[in-house]
């Protein structure tokens, strides 16, 4: 059958409370727990009633400089955590209107994008051009009333001053008035 052998001397068997085996094959057996001598429930209440009743004391009376320190930290805390919920929910809030401002910036560009092609497309520049040679007398230029400016960038010509007439050189100063 199996062999039953001892985990611990027998100087250590005497002073454990309970006897603990081990045994080789598959027949194990259950633990036995095994009492000492005067080791009972009720001993236990009876040996050891001012350990209870010093932390009882310890409880009740504690220092009014710790009793502050706590009173203090929980403040700190509870405030800390105030203050986070409240970021937390401004952050939410304003999440909230970049979104609705970016889905109003989309409509309007649109809006924007649509009447910008209903303009465009409504215009007709060749009705404008027999328009203005038709009824108001519009000639081209030829090519000696043309002076070119370099625009250095941009997209316009600002006139400060009158632009001088052909007699005082200037048609010299750029050759035939076209570059």
């Amino acid at each position: 059958m199996a062999e039953i052998r001892s985990m611990y001397t027998d100087k250590r068997k005497a002073s454990n409370k309970s006897r603990q085996t081990y045994v080789n094959g598959t027949a194990v057996r259950k633990l036995q727990v095994v009492e000492g001598p005067g080791r009972r429930t009720g001993d236990r209440q009876a040996r050891h009633p001012r350990v209870h009743h010093t932390r009882r004391e310890k409880v009740r009376y504690l220092s009014i400089g710790y009793s502050l320190f706590l009173t203090a930290a929980s403040i700190v805390a509870l405030w800390v955590c105030a203050g986070y919920l409240k970021m937390q929910a401004d952050n939410s809030a304003r999440m909230k209107n970049i979104a609705a401002l970016e889905a109003q910036l989309s409509e309007m560009k649109a809006e924007n994008d649509d009447e910008y092609n209903r303009v465009t497309t409504s215009v007709d520049l060749e009705k404008i051009r027999e328009t203005a040679i038709n009824e108001l007398g519009m000639v081209y230029a030829e090519a000696d009333q043309v002076i070119l400016y370099n625009g250095q960038g941009s997209d316009y010509v600002r006139q400060y001053g009158e632009i001088p007439d052909e007699d005082k050189g200037l048609k010299g100063i750029f050759g035939s008035g076209s570059r």
